[in-house]
């Protein structure tokens, strides 16, 4: 007679549909109470499911003898079972250094690398992996507590392409007293119950007080909601699948109408330009939902208004279009050549209109007059920090002010400085922050006063002087 929990699994992979009669399935084995369980629930349910199970282990060389006692341990289990076993041995140390990882994420990489290998060489047409509720509980509450959209709260998915999770009907007080029940050991990973491991403090911490002194149901519930975070993210996803593909193609972007996103809730209008964004960059790490705002706030300023992206990307508005394109090599390189670093006495040019900038330097007196025209500044000296540069205004630029700062985006739009000329022109800053827009305002921050020993004078000319 089968085990109950062998029939709920039995019962979630069937209304999944993780699996195919005739797949040969391959378990991530790395000795553990949870994968232990997932070999053993699956060599059961072969027959009934019509698979063919293996199992495959990797050492990841950063535990010593403990790594190689586990590995033992894992092959003697699949001998006993009959079960074909592949181990892989891997520097976990020295691929997190070469690529800048944690250990765990570096550890996470090479066992997906190694499953993708041993699953193509030995024929293998789906990847097992013991995630349970207690890991999609702990993943929900870390990515909560991080801050994170309902795709994120939506946790650990039951399959993604070839991957499967069988367990995730369980939680682990089930899968212990299945091990029990039939006279399985394990091993234990002794890193598990270190508490400087974020997602270990909220397994021993976390969710251990909210088991006993909130609800003992308290890791099912999570994991209930989860999947309805995931049928939500699906629906969505699906939604504004169906808006994007009324976007039209551009040169190396896309645009949808403006209209088509106003008519829909502001949620459907965030995943679709999220979607957007993915589509063009190639990927969607790093995209935040500042960029998604700003993308949005477009939908209500004039034609012509443009932002910054991530992986060199600009959005904007074209009349009743917001477009997303990448931009172009040859423009990003003469962007580039347009920043310089100054050098004093010295004169420079500020944009494509003649205007030009001349530096120069001496001693402060306080007999002297400070200028009062918007064309001639004068900074004190001693307060600059770092190199001086001439720059196009970079995303999230702000100026020093008596009381707080702007945005230089807030000040070019107050002085109404169209977008086109904020192209031509470079601004004044420092390696902490911008010491002035010329012709437009100056910060604060570097005014002249009574303990000023140098001034910086820095005065502008020809051109279009019509700032204010």
């Amino acid at each position: 007679m089968k085990n109950s929990l062998e029939k709920k699994v039995e019962r979630f992979m069937k209304e999944q549909k993780l699996v195919t009669a005739g797949e040969r399935v391959l378990v991530g084995l790395s000795g553990g109470a949870d994968s232990v369980c997932l070999l053993a629930v699956l060599h059961e349910l072969s027959g009934r499911l019509s698979i063919t199970p293996g199992a495959f282990h990797v050492n990841h060389g950063i535990r010593g003898d403990a790594a190689d006692a586990d590995e033992a341990f894992a092959k003697k289990l699949c001998g006993n079972m009959g079960i074909p076993f592949f181990a892989v041995h891997e520097d976990v140390p020295r691929y997190a250094k070469e690529r800048r990882l944690g250990l765990e994420e570096a550890g996470r990489e090479l066992r997906y690398l190694a499953a993708e290998r041993i699953a193509r060489e030995q024929g293998y047409h789906k990847l097992a992996l013991a995630h349970q509720q207690n890991d999609v509980a702990e993943t929900v509450l870390f990515h909560l507590f991080r801050g994170s959209s309902v795709r994120g709260l939506a946790s650990i998915p039951a399959k993604r392409e070839k991957i499967i999770r069988p367990l995730l009907c369980c939680d682990r007080e089930e899968i212990e007293a299945y091990l029990k029940e039939k006279g399985l050991t394990f091993c234990n990973d002794a890193t598990n119950a270190e508490t400087e491991y974020t997602r270990n403090k909220i397994r021993h911490n976390i969710l251990a007080y909210a088991k006993e002194q909130i609800n003992h149901g308290a890791v099912r519930h999570l994991a209930e909601a989860a999947a309805e975070f995931s049928a939500l993210s699906e629906y969505l996803t699906a939604e504004a699948e169906t808006l994007c593909g009324k976007a039209e193609s551009i040169p190396d972007g896309v645009r949808i109408p403006i209209a088509l996103l106003k008519e829909k809730h502001r949620v459907l209008q965030e995943k679709v330009v999220y979607c957007l964004i993915g589509t063009v960059a190639g990927c969607e790490k790093d995209i935040t939902k500042e960029h998604v705002a700003e993308v949005l706030s477009l939908c209500h300023l004039q034609s012509g208004r443009q932002i910054s992206l991530p992986y060199h990307l600009i959005a904007g508005r074209s009349y009743e279009w917001i477009f997303i394109k990448k931009i172009s090599a040859a423009k990003e390189k003469k962007e580039e050549g347009r920043e310089c670093n100054i050098r004093i006495p010295g004169q420079y040019k500020i944009g494509d209109l003649g205007e030009t900038l001349s530096f120069c330097c001496f001693p402060y007196k306080k007999s002297l007059k400070i200028p009062k025209n918007e064309y001639t500044k004068w900074f004190d000296y001693d307060k600059i920090r770092g190199a001086l540069c001439l720059r196009p205004q970079c995303t999230g630029d702000r100026l020093g002010m008596l009381q707080g700062s702007k945005t230089v985006k807030s000040i070019w739009n107050e002085n109404k400085v169209s977008a086109e000329q904020r192209k031509l022109r470079l601004i004044l800053a420092d390696e902490e922050q911008v010491l002035w827009i010329p012709g437009v305002r100056a910060c604060d921050n570097y005014r002249v006063d009574e303990t000023t020993r140098t001034v910086l004078e820095v005065r502008m000319s020809g051109g279009q002087e019509n700032g204010k």
